[in-house]
């Protein structure tokens, strides 16, 4: 059996113990409490069976390092069975018989001691968790997309309320740990923000939270600890640039040295963690041939800091937290890669320097359809600032919007509604509306449609109202009225836009579907293609492309065409498969769609 602990792990490590007797005495959960002032979660089991199955299958092997424990009784068969495993770091024998256990653990690379005495136990877990071989091992992940959402988690602002939320936050996950509490008490005392590298260096309870939040993009988390994340990047400016080359040593995936090599001269990549090096090569190089391989490719990345972008400290060199890296050539030396690259840190859009408020982050999620991440900051920003409930209700309609769950999203635009600021509440009113229209509930979303554009001062809130209403009316099949609205809103939108603007693209698209109602299919072709135009100048136009691709599949197929229907369907799905689930109603139908004309080939 296996004791019941944590059901995430929001740290490093996972702690394992696999021993007949470690829930069976006083003196043995003496020793849980003991153990978890080095390594919080912990897991115990009385048989290898269950804690092998635990390590195969419940543990994520991408994410979690596992250090385990064995007894000596059930040591040689738990280390046959799990030693080779890429999560499993490291191995202790805790016994009573030292010398007989030392016989068969030598043939074990990864057992790091066989020990008799907790305290002893403790120290080298301690020691090992800091060595700089077990750096070698953490956990990392690259990045080839733009991505600026840890820049723009720097730039959110921050309120004291953050702080006693973290604490409250650190208190409820160590609630049965009074030694982690007593060090989250420590910091709620004597943080601030000078004493960031003290915190992270010494590999407190601040940074364990935080390298694993970024390893895992635990958004929640990482929010809560923007605070540190901005003191860190605050102190690494008040340090010395380092010129010329630098080094950095990892233990790699062959997948994650492939998709290095793929990138060499092609494109920027991004590490899911502060980036540390040295200036010391061979130092970096005897670490690497004398550390357990753990079946991983052993590498040094080789940095070119030409640029300046490296901090001195002490005898490290730590790069801001959004460095990006540019891979100039990858090659195999001595059984060693050697990857070696530029450091860059150019931010040209001036937008993403301003600071931000919280819900400006959320939206920011959202428009990059990380719509679980965005969801769970509206939701946490609600429970923070009770001012801003409306705007969180907005974004979590939003979201079930996105999601194809048009019930959902009806329901928080309503209570969205109830505590509104009068300056938002045309387009809350315009959000309810497009909900009913999904909803196919026609007469009311016209209603919700007229009351928003009685409110609406500007040009461009008013065609949009006026789109969306004609976008109704199409569905009810009041065509003049349709085009009246379509009309009026191009013309709107003509007068403070360029004409390839994405808003200028969505008049021609709803357009081209009024012309298809009419059966004028060449003109409406001619407006879709108009509307694809205008949505090529924005990366966040792909969902409109993706319904003119579909639209236009219609039209083909209907005028028999059907391998250029089945192109632009194909291309439709290919998009929407990238920003949408499985389910949402639009993959659905194109599926069926795309079955039926291959069914009829």
């Amino acid at each position: 059996m296996a004791s019941t602990q944590h059901p995430n792990n929001l740290e490093l490590l996972t702690l394992i113990w696999i021993d007949y007797l470690a829930d069976a005495t006083q003196e043995n959960r003496e020793v849980q409490a003991r153990l978890r002032t080095k390594i919080n979660y912990l897991r115990t089991f009385d048989n290898c069976q269950d804690g092998e199955h635990y390590i195969r299958n419940v543990i994520d092997d991408k994410q979690e390092k596992i250090v385990l424990i064995v007894s000596g009784r059930l040591g040689p068969d738990m280390t046959q069975r799990v030693h080779d495993l890429k999560q499993v770091v490291s191995i202790y024998v805790y016994c009573l018989n030292k010398e007989a256990n030392e016989q068969w653990a030598k043939n074990y690379k990864k057992i790091r001691g066989v020990i008799v005495r907790l305290s002893d136990l403790l120290y080298e877990i301690d020691r090992d968790q800091k060595s700089e071989e077990q750096k070698l091992n953490e956990a990392i992940e690259i990045s080839t997309k733009e991505d600026y959402s840890l820049l723009l988690l720097l730039r959110t602002k921050l309120s004291l309320k953050d702080r006693r939320d973290f604490v409250s936050f650190c208190l409820k996950e160590y609630h049965d740990n009074e030694s982690q509490k007593e060090n989250v008490r420590d910091y709620e005392h004597l943080y601030s923000s000078s004493s960031a590298f003290d915190y992270f260096f010494n590999e407190t309870f601040l940074y364990r939270l935080l390298l694993k939040s970024l390893h895992t993009f635990n958004i929640k988390l990482l929010y809560l600890l923007r605070f540190f994340l901005r003191d860190i990047e605050k102190q690494l400016e008040s340090l010395p640039t380092i010129s010329g080359k630098v080094y950095h040593g990892q233990l790699m995936t062959t997948a994650q040295v492939d998709c290095l090599s793929q990138t060499v001269e092609n494109t920027f990549i991004q590490f899911n963690t502060y980036f540390i090096a040295s200036s010391n090569q061979e130092h970096i190089r005897q670490l690497l041939q004398t550390a357990a391989d753990n079946y991983l490719q052993r590498v040094i990345f080789e940095i070119d800091d030409k640029n300046n972008i490296g901090k001195q400290y002490k005898q490290i060199c730590m790069f801001p937290i959004t460095t990006t890296f540019r891979v100039t050539s990858v090659r195999l030396e001595q059984r060693i890669w050697i990857v070696q690259m530029t450091a860059h840190n150019d931010i040209h859009d001036s937008r993403l320097k301003e600071e931000i408020d919280p819900i400006q982050l959320a939206q920011y999620f959202r428009e990059m359809n990380r719509l679980d991440q965005a969801e769970i900051l509206f939701e946490l920003i609600q429970t923070q600032h009770s001012s801003l409930t409306a705007e969180c209700y907005d974004g979590l309609g939003r979201i079930a919007q996105d999601r194809g769950h048009y019930d959902i999203s009806l329901s928080f635009y309503l209570k969205s509604l109830q505590t509104i600021s009068s300056k938002n509440r045309a387009q809350c009113l315009n959000n309810i509306a497009c909900a009913y229209d999904y909803l196919d509930q026609y007469e009311e979303a016209i209603q919700f449609y007229a009351e928003a554009l009685d409110l609406m001062k500007t040009a461009l809130e008013r065609s949009t109202c006026l789109n969306n209403m004609g976008v109704t009316y199409a569905k009810e099949n009041e065509i003049q009225q349709a085009l009246d609205c379509f009309q009026r809103a191009l013309t709107l939108r003509r007068t403070s836009l360029v004409e390839n603007h994405p808003e200028i693209g969505i008049c021609y698209a709803n357009l081209g579907m009024i012309y298809v109602t009419l059966a004028q299919y060449d003109d409406a072709l001619e407006h879709y293609n108009l509307a694809l135009r205008s949505f090529s100048s924005n990366k966040f136009c792909d969902i409109s492309r993706a319904i003119v691709y579909q639209n236009m599949a219609s039209i083909y197929y209907h005028k028999n065409q059907i391998d250029q229907a089945l192109k632009y369907y194909q291309t439709a799905q290919k998009i929407f498969r990238q920003l949408r689930s499985a389910d949402h109603p639009n993959l659905l139908y194109i599926q069926q769609q795309i079955e039926q004309i291959m069914q009829n080939k």
